[in-house]
């Protein structure tokens, strides 16, 4: 704390004047990456000229936005103290659901392309099978562990080729 509070070039004890914890600074800290997120995923979302296209950018964005961040991606996703969801609920309000935005820019991407395709799918299982993915790939490039011979752009080139006919293989059809 000390040092963050030199850096912004106030006093050790100011941020407490509008935080109750350094839990809460964190937390607001972590909103607010997830709403960078969330932008960026929606931009690429905004440029793309088919729902094809929209749901490969928004995964895109997902990687990019890790890479360029990764401190941020680290404050967003890594386990830490404060996840008491009840305790964040009352303390942070209708704030929060910030937090779930990015994921459901992922949601409206996988559905918009289900309903273009006519797929007969669960959107909501093939939308987490998509998130997850993304976060494993970007999580083991961030903690070093992705090292059995392929990049992490390698494998997200691959990967963003292929997310559309994986996501037809979930079709019930």
């Amino acid at each position: 704390m000390r040092s963050i509070a030199k850096h912004l070039g106030v006093s050790a004890m100011m941020p407490y004047k509008h935080f109750p914890s350094k839990d809460h600074i964190l937390m607001e800290l972590r909103l607010e990456a997830f709403q960078r997120l969330t932008t960026h995923m929606r931009r690429a979302q905004a440029v793309a000229q088919t729902p094809t296209d929209a749901l490969v950018a928004v995964s895109q964005a997902y990687v990019e936005f890790a890479l360029k961040a990764p401190n941020d991606y680290r404050l967003m996703f890594d386990a830490w103290e404060f996840e008491n969801y009840a305790q964040i609920s009352a303390d942070f309000g209708d704030s929060i659901s910030r937090e779930a935005d990015s994921w459901h820019v992922n949601l409206d991407a996988v559905t918009a392309f289900a309903e273009a395709e006519n797929l007969a799918i669960d959107c909501n299982f093939a939308a987490h099978w998509l998130w997850s993915s993304l976060h494993g790939m970007v999580q083991l490039h961030l903690s070093r562990k992705l090292a059995f011979g392929m990049e992490i752009q390698q494998l997200e080139q691959i990967f963003s080729e292929k997310i559309p006919t994986s996501i037809r293989a979930f079709s019930q059809k």
